[in-house]
């Protein structure tokens, strides 16, 4: 696991300053690599990278080379089949010099070019550099796990790890992405290819970028693709368990300690039970939770009773962050605002593991792949509300459910919120309904929000729309499309990318078993109906599969977030930084918002006429985020 950076320069055969500017974009971000770095200048190229040490840890330094020392390659992250891969290569002559993972990647690409990533299952970002061809190669993995941004202009193109990185570089400036700003407000995350730095794109999942002197290309080397196949159940579970015990088998490959996040929940609580049957030793586990005043957020207990079922090595915090001071750094080490307030609780839970281990299994995925959130009931509920006449839905049911106290930190008032949602959105189309329920600011709350000047351009603009991957998945069924949906925006966007963000400000390399392509593809031929069944069977064919090895409270409990009591904080614990970074002051000397629409939201908020949590978060964190890179 490491953070790699690159500069190619078009049109002369010497990068300027190359090894100087290489090295201060590197230790830009020290901590994805603490054990080591590396350096590599031929001609127009210079790749640098630095190393977290988890595989080879005596020889496998970077950059790494072929037998001649034409091709040589930096890379983050971690290829779970590269023993195969190795086996296959040496049988046919090529000569390895470490036991490294990232040597099969030099060999690779001498045999199979540039469709080696087709080859890969690992999470993994990487650059090679043919000095015969003299042409650039850089590949993302099939669900963007690693991150790999992209800057380019006439003379130069310069990628990174991070964009902080990138940002390093004389050539370019810190400006903001207007477009990735109303892209924000409507999601709440930046979606891919944009981000909000004008002029720097993200290289986007299952994606190669390629240059030489005669062109540049791009290349999406993979598609998930739908069909649904018949099976028993029982036979569906049988192979799903044999498949999922070979993934988590595979991504427990490590020369250092490896443990796993634990929240209490079905997804962890799968994994850790899997590397209990694989007769994991002494497995360390991590959990977070937080005061009595937040119990809906607590997990603590579940969490334990996974750890005292499987005797693992559990570590817990209870915590009372103190999120004013916290937000600041985590929101500078996100690069990008967002407002899903779960990478605090990813940071906290990470600097934890990070004590006693080097790598780490989490979670995060299974939600996408087995249908876990409860938006993905919208169809179903859709069919049965549809038959309430309309009249009674908009002038009896709406203006009720409008009425009523909604709040995340607490069941019955999120239900409420669900229900809020469900309704505002109900008389559009499937895939405007969808793209509802997962946006932050509608278009309606948007226009309000933001300051005359930008909502004149906002209107001109032309969002990315969550809407538009619903209406391209190859699949009439509504929930696959929901699915492909946010694998395509959401998953990758905002929780891989603070998953890996968080776990590396603390060099913790995080593994995501739920993301292994190969189970991916696996889920995407199960019929829709196994994987949502009825109106309470959220992931039910794989709460099935793990039937005989998780208890049955584990198995039956409802679904709760991994995320914060954020709607208490906005309250209480951050009002002093909302009263310094939202007042009406603030909100004017920058120009992008209606200071008196942002007062209305926090005064609705604390008054719970509504739940603005998010839409608050965002203009804080974007706040935030100006302050650390634009002032």
């Amino acid at each position: 696991m490491c953070g790699i950076v690159g500069i190619y320069q078009k049109h002369t055969d010497t990068p300027a300053n190359g090894g100087e500017i290489l090295r201060a974009m590197c230790d830009a971000m020290v901590h994805r690599g603490p054990d080591g770095e590396g350096y590599f200048l031929d001609g127009p190229l210079a790749m640098g990278m630095r190393r977290l040490s988890v595989i080879d840890l005596s020889t496998g330094r970077q950059p790494i080379y072929n037998e001649d020392k034409t091709i040589a390659v930096v890379f983050n992250g971690e290829i779970f089949n590269y023993v195969e891969l190795r086996k296959q290569l040496e049988s046919d002559g090529h000569v390895f010099r470490t036991k490294s993972d990232t040597e099969v990647l030099v060999h690779g690409y001498e045999k199979w070019g540039e469709e080696l990533p087709q080859r890969l299952n690992g999470m993994f970002a990487f650059s090679i550099w043919d000095s015969k061809k003299k042409r650039l190669f850089l590949a993302r993995d099939h669900l963007g796990v690693k991150p790999l941004y992209l800057y380019e202009d006439r003379e130069i193109i310069v990628w990174a790890s991070e964009i902080k990185a990138i940002l390093v570089h004389p050539n370019v400036n810190a400006e903001l992405n207007r477009e990735a700003l109303f892209d924000f407000m409507q999601f709440g995350y930046v979606p891919a290819p944009r981000t909000m730095f004008r002029g720097i794109k993200k290289l986007e999942p299952a994606t190669t970028f390629s240059i030489d002197r005669e062109k540049v290309s791009e290349w999406k080397y993979w598609k998930l693709e739908f069909a649904t196949v018949k099976k028993t159940t029982e036979e569906w579970c049988e192979e799903l368990q044999d498949l999922f015990e070979d993934v988590v088998k595979r991504q427990l490959l490590s020369d250092v300690p490896i443990g796993a996040f634990l929240s209490g929940g079905l997804d962890s609580s799968a994994i850790v039970a899997t590397m209990h049957r694989l007769n994991v030793k002494n497995i360390s586990t991590y959990a977070i939770g937080f005061g009595e005043e937040d119990s809906f957020h607590n997990e603590l207990e579940k969490a334990k009773s996974v750890a005292n079922q499987f005797e693992t090595n559990h570590h817990e915090i209870v915590v009372k962050p103190n999120v004013t001071d916290l937000m600041f750094p985590l929101v500078k080490q996100l690069d990008e605002p967002v407002t899903d307030t779960s990478f605090i609780v990813t940071y906290l839970v990470s600097q934890l593991a990070r004590e006693s281990v080097t790598v780490i299994l989490s979670g995060v995925g299974g939600d996408e792949i087995f249908a876990g959130y409860r938006r993905y009931l919208g169809p179903k509920l859709q069919s049965i509300y549809s038959k309430v006449p309309g009249p009674i839905r908009r002038r009896l049911v709406k203006p009720i459910v409008n009425r009523l106290p909604i709040d995340r930190g607490s069941w019955v008032k999120s239900f409420f919120r669900y229900a809020k949602g469900f309704t505002d959105s109900s008389e559009n189309s499937a895939p405007e309904q969808y793209q509802g329920y997962v946006s932050v600011y509608n278009n309606g709350q948007r226009a309000k929000v933001l300051s005359r000047e930008f909502a004149a351009l906002e209107s001109k603009h032309q969002s990315q729309q969550i809407a538009d991957f619903y209406d391209s998945a190859q699949t009439n069924e509504p929930l696959n499309r929901m699915l492909f949906a946010d694998m395509k925006t959401s998953l990758v966007d905002s929780l891989l990318a603070f998953t890996d963000k968080m776990s590396m400000a603390v060099s913790l390399e995080a593994r995501v078993p739920f993301l292994d392509y190969r189970l991916v593809e696996f889920t995407a031929r199960i019929p829709a109906n196994l994987k949502l069944k009825g109106i309470n069977g959220l992931k039910h064919i794989f709460k099935e599969s793990m039937k005989d090895r998780l208890s049955k409270r584990i198995i039956s409990q409802k679904k709760q977030g991994f995320g914060t009591p954020v709607s208490r904080w906005l309250r209480n614990d951050l009002k002093p930084l909302l009263h310094d970074c939202l007042s009406e002051n603030k909100i004017n000397e920058r120009g992008y918002f209606d200071p008196k629409s942002v007062q209305k939201l926090i005064e609705d908020h604390d008054a719970q006429r509504a739940d603005y949590s998010e839409h608050i978060l965002a203009l804080l964190t974007f706040e935030v985020w100006h302050q650390a890179y634009l002032d």
